[in-house]
């Protein structure tokens, strides 16, 4: 839990640090490189974005402690000295020095009181230690204690922070006071803003600062003012305004958001963000944190009284009635209870249909169909495991879809003890679940959707055997089911239905492998032949419902499972072989593997009479094999990927069924980067003639870039076009300007939004203050979404 204020606090942490490595002064000048030279060097790219090399040495070189060891020598140096050795005292005349470790103190004369450790410079003078570079008109020192005071300062803190002021007190890690501050990060002489303040006290061990009168210049004119203020030097999270963000769109106009920051306790925390939309209204927005030693969790809420804009779109709609309040709600929730209980409790709440298109914020909702709220608790004792969930559903499109079922509620249990003497691997699993439905039974002509309670138990035993070279590994399991119905009305069929099956199955496999080079790089290929026997009777199960189940996709990997469905409402009858292969290069060297390759095929002995969606008349059910399904992954050097899935169909000799998705990604020169994606997927269907035909269902170039235009400028982009649909789903086009303290970027966005997919623009804008802080839309986090690896690249 840690937010902080962002304003004037890089500087008191820079004077409090002062903490390791001396340099000169005279080091840290500067280095210019021509604003239209991108240099291939990452490092002296670095520097042009971060003004050069740091302006005093990092505080990461010496270690603090050191200076008051007895074994480290204080150095006194100059052209003449005066010493009373009997009270320890010094005057140094004429080039006076004081070393000790990395502290460094140069002036024309110095009083120095070993004794109690203080040194007094009556005139100019400079000073340096780790991270820290000062120039005084006078000073006063208390080398042990590290108070430092001193009358016309000016200061360079590492990396890129200096300033001046016209008296400072330092007592190290306690306590800073400045009058008459003057503070930057941009290049000394070349400054763009200042940050001025009558006054600032920075309270080290409460981690907080305050200034007085204190105000921003931007080009010598004043854009910020304020008489006090308050705000964290530290980590710790304080109550505060955050930096505000703006944007524009099509739909909302112009919108503007001011999250204020509440610390209730170390433990509690709530952030506020009120925004104003100039079409929409005021939306009201908070989210609350809380951390307790047995649980945690966030509350999340949006609320906006009335949208005009909704409003005018229900009467468009030709809606009766106008209901404008647009409201969401997320609340996230985890814990412990005694005896190894944990549990947790999601929710994710829409006041209307419509909110995820109209608010595409990370509040709520991976899916723009449905919203999942569910309380799940669990316990792990041993081999035994059971846990109870209650689960609820949204539908957010219920002209499209049917709504899912509810598990309300769900109670599982299983019992893996292992491996068995004689090496004998036994597991139990078993399931009592109602499920609902928000108006009860359904029937709509020949389709009903029951309601009620399924109770499911399965054990099973297995003997592995596995060795280096092969592995056979035969089992048998049992799935015994239960119905309990309601159904709707005069709907036929029985309320309570029973079902066993037993399935027996054998798998081996055996592991052949070779080693070969390309070039001078060994390489390792291996060979995997895999057979899979099944055998399931046949059970009618038509009249059985569909609360949770449907068929498995079509891959290599789904061959060898012990049902063709994936739920428990339908255990598919089978008596068949799967025979499959596959074949991996790995490379020896960084353990890489370039290429994988899988093929494989099942092969009937009986018809399948079981069915969940599929015409119990269709043909493919009495076919003597499956279709021939293969997968690749091959991963080239140069960033490019390629990954497809080949489903074949060898009585109808066609293809079936295509996915192909490729991916490359290169960096030609340091910050640069680019993306390009093609995804398309093809699934046969046939015409009217009843010949098949491959069908595109996705057809998707993407392409992305961040491209350094020269070492101030860069531009960024994504592109997203359906080949398909023939129009572009979204367009982002950005540009930053960056000079060493400061930047602004702008992005630009048109996208389609929601199942209609309406044309949207939005714009963004950040201004920032390098050190001081930044103002407009989070540019950088949308970017993460459009660039992969975009902040690996910039950042």
């Amino acid at each position: 839990m840690n937010r902080s204020l962002p304003l004037t606090a890089v500087l008191a942490a820079g004077l409090a640090a002062s903490v390791v490595a001396a340099a000169d002064a005279d080091n840290v000048e500067e280095a210019r490189v021509p604003s239209g030279h991108i240099p291939s060097d990452p490092g002296a790219l670095r520097q042009i974005q971060l003004c050069g090399p740091p302006l005093a040495p990092s505080p990461d070189a010496v270690d603090r402690t050191r200076r008051n060891h007895p074994d480290t020598p204080l150095i006194l140096d100059a052209e003449a000295i005066d010493a009373d050795g009997l009270r320890a005292l010094y005057r140094l005349r004429g080039d006076a020095e004081l070393r000790r470790l990395d502290q460094h103190l140069r002036a024309e004369n110095l009083d120095l009181d070993e004794a109690a450790g203080r040194a007094r410079v009556p005139g100019a003078f400079a000073y340096s230690e780790s991270g820290l570079h000062l120039w005084g008109t006078a000073g006063r020192f208390d080398l042990d204690e590290d108070r430092i005071e001193v009358d016309g300062a000016e200061f360079r803190i590492h990396p890129h922070m200096h300033g001046a002021a016209r008296h400072l007190v330092s007592t190290g890690a306690e306590q800073t006071r400045l009058t008459d501050l003057r503070y930057s990060t941009c290049p000394p002489g070349d400054e763009l803003w200042w940050l001025h303040a009558g006054s600032l006290d920075l309270d080290h061990d409460a981690g907080l600062g305050e200034a007085r009168h204190a105000r921003v210049e931007l080009g010598g004119i004043p854009w910020f003012y304020t008489p006090y203020l308050q705000f964290p030097i530290d980590d710790r999270p304080r109550t505060g305004i955050l930096p505000p963000s703006f944007g524009q769109s099509d739909t909302d106009g112009g919108y503007f958001t001011l999250p204020v920051y509440v610390r209730l306790a170390p433990n509690y925390d709530l952030t506020l963000q009120p925004t104003y939309y100039s079409r929409r209204g005021v939306q009201l927005g908070g989210e609350f944190r809380y951390l307790r030693p047995s649980f945690d969790g966030e509350l999340s809420a949006e609320y906006l009284p009335d949208d005009d804009v909704y409003a005018d779109q229900l009467r468009e709609d030709g809606e009766p009635e106008i209901d404008a309040e647009r409201w969401a709600v997320d609340w996230s929730h985890r814990g412990d209870l005694p005896h190894g209980v944990d549990y947790q409790v999601d929710v994710e709440r829409v006041g209307d249909v419509d909110y995820l298109r109209d608010f595409s914020s990370d509040l709520v909702g991976s899916s723009d169909a449905e919203l999942e709220s569910r309380a799940l608790a669990r316990q792990s004792r041993g081999d035994h495991e059971w846990e109870a969930e209650l689960q609820h559903w949204q539908n957010l499109r219920p002209d499209d879809r049917d709504d899912p079922y509810r598990r309300w509620p769900a109670i599982g249990y299983q019992h893996t003890p292992g491996v068995l003497p004689g090496g004998v691997e036994y597991r139990l699993e078993g399931e009592a679940v109602r499920f609902e439905l928000p108006e009860g039974p359904e029937a709509e002509n020949d389709e009903q959707r029951p309601v009620g309670r399924r109770y499911h138990v399965n054990p099973r035993i297995s003997w592995p055997l596995q060795r280096q070279a092969f592995f056979i590994e035969p089992g048998l399991s049992l799935h015994h089911t239960r119905y309990d119905l309601d159904r709707a009305g005069d709907a036929p069929g029985d309320e309570q239905l029973s079902r066993t099956v037993p399935i027996a199955s054998l798998d081996a496999g055996i592991f052949l492998e070779r080693p070969f080079q390309l070039g001078n790089r060994p390489f390792l290929q291996t060979l995997e032949p895999r057979v899979y026997y099944l055998y399931a009777p046949y059970r009618d199960q038509g009249d059985y419902p569909d609360f949770d189940t449907s068929e498995r996709g079509n891959t290599v990997a789904q061959l060898f499972q012990e049902n063709r469905f994936s739920g428990i409402d339908r255990i598919g009858d089978a008596d068949q072989i799967t025979a499959a292969v596959t074949t991996r290069f790995l490379d020896i060297v960084d353990g890489r593997e370039p290429l994988r390759a899988s093929i494989g095929q099942v092969y009937y002995r009986e018809d399948r009479r079981v069915t969940l969606d599929t015409d119990p008349d269709d043909p493919a059910l009495t076919r003597s094999s499956s279709d021939i399904f293969a997968d690749a992954e091959l991963r080239l050097p140069g960033g490019l990927s390629v990954r497809g899935e080949y489903r074949y169909d060898p009585e109808r000799e066609v293809a079936a069924a295509t996915s192909l998705a490729a991916d490359w990604q290169y960096q030609p020169t340091p910050g640069a980067l680019v993306n390009l994606g093609y995804r398309v997927r093809q699934e046969a269907k046939d015409d009217e003639d009843d010949e098949p035909v491959l069908e595109t269902t996705q057809d998707l170039i993407e392409a992305s870039a961040v491209v350094p235009i020269d070492a101030r400028w860069r531009g960024v982009g994504g592109w997203q076009y359906s080949r398909l649909e023939r129009t572009n789903l979204e367009v982002v086009g950005g540009v930053e300007y960056r000079q060493c303290c400061w930047a602004v970027r702008g992005v630009a966005r048109r996208f389609r939004r929601g199942a209609a997919r309406e044309v949207e623009n939005t714009f963004m804008l950040e201004f920032e203050l390098t050190g001081l802080g930044r103002l407009g839309q989070d540019t950088a986090s949308f970017l993460e979404d459009v660039v992969p690896d975009y902040d690996e690249t910039v950042f």
